[in-house]
């Protein structure tokens, strides 16, 4: 067969008509039909061929398929997901101590031992009876007022501050006092937003975390068994393991957490293990 015999082929094969019907098979009734040539039959296969090559490319770069095909251009995800994980552990690992607390004050009570609870100060700060007296201070407290006033204290004169009478984390309104009867054993103390927070001792953060209730938290533990507590903060500057000194700024205030209701500094002082007063301690 020559050329000529083979266009003439082709152009004899490709003006034959066809047609595909669609019938009842009960009534033989004719539903549906339509005239195929080679020609718009090669049309209609190629473009479900283009669609379908069009879907599977959108899938490939638009959905997260494309991680497992081309892989993931940068580690941000991976880093999120490890941050979300590492938040979830720590506020379980928190609820499971109070937890634990509460089944061993639960567990005194049942035994009739006294509840672990018993020896926390009263709600009332005049009823405490601290070693503490505000009309006299010592020398070295005195020393450092006097170079407040005057403006010569330094970081170094901070670091090496040690007196009785801690530093106020945050200048502000209170909004929400110490009450052992409503479990509030803090101080709320309202400033604005991105307000520096500073710790009131030195110390050595014991916790640097975010929990879903009490949002950025950190924890310093101090000399003579006192750890200050600060919650609800919108960032924290230390982590686990640093030393801060006295007056230092740790953390910003915020509103994050779900017990939070706007720009503030939840404050706690324990002392021993037992929550007190921190206007007992703080010149607010």
């Amino acid at each position: 067969m020559n050329f000529k015999d083979f266009r003439q082929y082709l152009l004899l094969k490709g003006n034959r008509r066809y047609i595909l019907v669609l019938r009842n098979r009960e009534t033989w009734e004719d539903k549906f039909s339509i005239i195929l040539t080679p020609l718009n039959l090669m049309l209609l296969l190629s473009s479900i061929a283009v669609m379908f090559t069009l879907v599977i490319l959108v899938m490939l770069t638009r959905t997260p398929l494309r991680e497992f095909v081309y892989g993931s251009d940068s580690g941000e995800a991976y880093r999120l997901e490890y941050l979300k994980m590492n938040h979830l552990k720590d506020s379980l690992a928190i609820r499971f101590q109070l937890a634990d607390k509460e089944r061993n004050n639960l567990l005194n009570i049942l035994m009739g031992r006294d509840s672990i609870y018993r020896n926390a100060p009263k709600s009332d700060s005049n009823d405490v009876q601290g070693n503490f007296d505000f009309d006299h201070v010592s020398a070295e407290e005195m020393a450092m007022r006097e170079q407040l006033e005057h403006g010569d204290l330094n970081d170094m004169d901070l670091v090496a501050y040690s007196g009785t009478t801690l530093f106020n984390p945050l200048p502000g309104f209170i909004t929400d006092t110490f009450n052992i009867k409503k479990n509030h054993f803090a101080i709320d103390i309202a400033a604005p937003k991105n307000s520096a927070i500073k710790s009131v001792l030195n110390g050595t953060v014991i916790l640097s975390a975010w929990t879903p209730e009490n949002g950025h938290t950190i924890v310093i533990q101090h000399l003579n068994n006192f750890i200050s507590v600060y919650k609800h903060n919108a960032a924290l500057f230390k982590k686990e393991g640093n030393y801060v000194s006295a007056g230092e700024a740790v953390a910003l205030v915020g509103n994050t957490g779900e017990w939070s209701k706007g720009y503030h500094l939840h404050f706690e002082l324990w002392q021993n293990g037992t929550p007190v007063n921190p206007k007992d301690f703080i010149l607010f």
